[in-house]
């Protein structure tokens, strides 16, 4: 197939040249859907707020040039074109997308224009759904285009707890993008005649893809559906914001990059489903870790950051957090299986093995509480309000339940002394280890619920989350009941808003036309909780069963 697409024979790539017709019945049923739409006010709304204070989170559409394809959009009246109506469904999930954040702190009512964001979000979501079927009709191959308004209907899912309809969106997702070929090095790969920033979209774009591939099929404990490897031709080269005047200055997809890295890094152990807990071995990637990932974070994302730009980029520091909170995360997913371990499989390793596994106990409770640290510090960063925000919420409910699962073991956290000297020239989870005790843990728990019931009046995943918090919490700290493994293993079954809120809010009533000044300005059954099926009796066990 290489020899093929090098010679331009490749059938299947040629049909992106080729506008499929469209019947007559068909292009009626769109203009009604259109005619459906939300108010052009409202959209244009929501698509400001999105680009404003959204999508520096993922970043899957660039900015400048989306919103000149939507003005032109809105300029062609009759839609013509698979692509045309492909856009259509990305705008409105990007627009619901984009009402799952709202009200905050910028804009506190849960109205806009005098509709309900409720309705606005069940609009968006109807109409685009009918849409997206029209164009897998007429378009069975699919395009970049429907490869992101798949990822933010997988995204809005995601902000309502709906994991597995994310994972089912990402696998949708990958599977457009690898008949499209974005899963292939962009230079050689797509056809003729691409401008250079579509390329770049594709690589980025599937940058996000390997993402969060790698992190649900960690969280879901399932197999992933990208290969391990990220090779640099799948990397972003390009620079796409606007020069700050420093050369050495992080680009905005720096964070993102990052990320990759970062999944690539753990993901070239193997998989690890239904393997055995080797203390040795974890403690061995630990510190490959610290040795050879760390040590490599651009200097604007450190554990010791360099802060000169954060003044001139603003969503610099928020990235910093959302990165600081999947690194200790990693960490906290390669010790978990501690857990989990049979207590007669402890009792029967050497001294210098349970040593390290106190110690494996500690860094797993001193990850956790770095990951609580970025997820606080993130929260009070975006006004420290109420959000639906899925990595917000998850990590604190993931990352309270394993401290309050710790303080379960009678032995915990030992001696300050225990635990092996790490051959590594920096340990982040040995700052702060001598003052680890059961009381801070508890406490971190207990202030991680106190979020989640505030965030729980917006959104039923937080409100889940704390209700079953909330009982592991009223549980005394003694040690837990573990059910014998019968398969001979040795693990158990188991930003500021002082100003903001003016401008958004008459923005709500602003002209149609105002977008024009915005486009100028731009140019320059899961391993973990079922959020839906917290109401059951809850087990601990059940919510760490990866090992």
């Amino acid at each position: 197939m290489a020899l093929v697409r090098k010679l331009g024979l490749d059938e299947e790539e040629n049909q992106d040249s080729i506008a499929p017709t469209m019947p007559q019945d068909v292009a009626d049923s769109v203009q009604r859907d259109i005619e459906r739409m939300l108010d052009r006010h409202i959209l244009d709304f929501l698509v400001q707020y999105f680009v404003a204070e959204v999508n520096w989170i993922d970043q899957l559409i660039h900015p400048p040039s989306f919103l000149a394809q939507y003005q032109r959009w809105w300029a062609k009246g009759t839609l013509l074109s698979v692509a045309d109506i492909e856009f259509a469904v990305l705008l409105l999930r990007i627009c619901s997308y984009a009402s799952q954040f709202l009200p905050s702190p910028s804009y506190t009512i849960d109205t806009i224009r005098g509709m309900l964001l409720a309705d606005i979000r069940n609009t968006c979501d109807d109409i685009g759904g009918n849409l997206a079927t029209i164009c897998t009709t007429l378009d069975t191959r699919g395009s970049l285009l429907r490869v992101q308004h798949l990822c933010f209907a997988g995204l809005s899912s995601q902000c309502e707890g709906r994991t597995n309809a994310f994972w089912e969106a990402l696998n949708s997702a990958i599977r457009v993008a690898q008949r499209v070929g974005i899963h292939r090095d962009a230079a050689t790969s797509i056809p003729g005649g691409m401008h250079e920033l579509e390329k770049e979209m594709r690589r980025r774009t599937f940058c996000n893809l390997y993402i969060w591939d790698s992190l649900l099929s960690r969280q879901l404990d399932r197999t992933p559906f990208l290969p391990a490897s990220l090779g640099s031709e799948n990397l972003p080269r390009m620079h796409l914001v606007p020069d700050v005047g420093d050369a050495d200055a992080p680009e905005a997809f720096t964070e993102r990059v990052t990320q990759a890295h970062l999944a690539r890094f753990w993901r070239s152990f193997g998989p690890r489903q239904g393997a055995e807990y080797d203390l040795t071995v974890a403690e061995e990637r630990y510190e490959r870790f610290c040795s050879e990932f760390l040590t490599t974070l651009p200097s604007a994302f450190a554990l010791q950051p360099n802060k000169e730009w954060d003044e001139r980029l603003p969503a610099l520091p928020l990235q910093r957090q959302l990165l600081l909170m999947t690194i200790f995360d990693s960490v906290c997913w390669n010790f978990r299986p501690v857990l989990l371990l049979e207590p007669s499989y402890v009792l029967s390793l050497p001294p210098y093995k349970q040593v390290l596994l106190s110690s494996q106990k500690k860094a797993l409770a001193m990850a956790a509480l770095h990951v609580l640290e970025a997820v606080s510090t993130l929260h009070a960063m975006l006004g420290a309000s109420h959000t639906r925000y899925a990595g917000i919420i998850f990590h604190t409910f993931e990352t309270a339940v394993v401290l309050v699962y710790l303080c379960l073991d009678p032995e915990f956290p030992g001696d300050g002394a225990d635990g092996p000297l790490r051959a590594i020239a920096a340990d982040p989870l040995g700052v702060g280890a001598a003052n680890l005790t059961r009381e801070r843990c508890l406490q971190a728990a207990q202030d991680g619920l106190t979020r989640l019931r505030m965030l729980a009046e917006v959104s039923n995943m937080a409100d889940a989350g704390a209700r079953t918090l909330a009982r592991l919490l009223s549980r005394p700290t003694r040690p837990h009941a573990v059910t014998p493994a019968t398969d001979g293993s040795n693990c158990a079954q188991p930003w500021p808003a002082d100003s903001g809120e003016i401008y958004w809010s008459s923005l709500e009533h602003s002209d149609p036309n105002h977008l024009d000044g915005m486009l100028s300005a731009a140019a320059s059954d899961d391993l973990y909780p079922n959020w839906d099926l917290f109401h059951m009796d809850f087990d601990p066990a059940s919510l760490l069963a990866d090992a």
